[in-house]
């Protein structure tokens, strides 16, 4: 497995999780969280962090700079933990599997990077 599709499984589960949680919460509460999103800036760049690590990570490979392809990797991977433990005290059971899978996956993403720098 190569650096770019473990980074995408990252992407897919983290984004997988959050879709499904996010789709079990009765829309009063969904409406609530979107409100307490809007008002904050730390929500606002924490979604933020995918999007703009996704394109840092492409702009990387494309110019071919390994120090963006690690800050754009990194910048994904926060976010996936961050989601994890943002649902820990919701569903711990999913939010521990989720957090053990982006750790786990985090450690084959960067082993590469890390031969590559030696």
């Amino acid at each position: 497995m190569g650096s770019i599709s473990v980074l995408g499984a990252i992407v897919i589960l983290t984004g997988w999780f959050a879709l499904i949680e996010y789709d079990q919460f009765p829309e009063s509460k969904r409406t609530e969280i979107l409100e307490r999103i809007k008002g904050s800036p730390v929500a606002i760049i924490v979604i933020a962090l995918m999007p703009v690590g996704i394109l840092i990570n492409m702009l990387g490979n494309f110019i071919g700079s390994l120090w963006m392809v690690i800050i754009g990797a990194t910048m994904i991977f926060i976010q996936s933990i961050i989601v994890s433990l943002l649902f820990w005290r919701r569903k711990r059971w999913k939010s521990i599997v989720l957090l053990i899978t982006m750790i786990l996956l985090g450690i084959i993403l960067y082993m590469p990077f890390f031969f590559h720098l030696s």
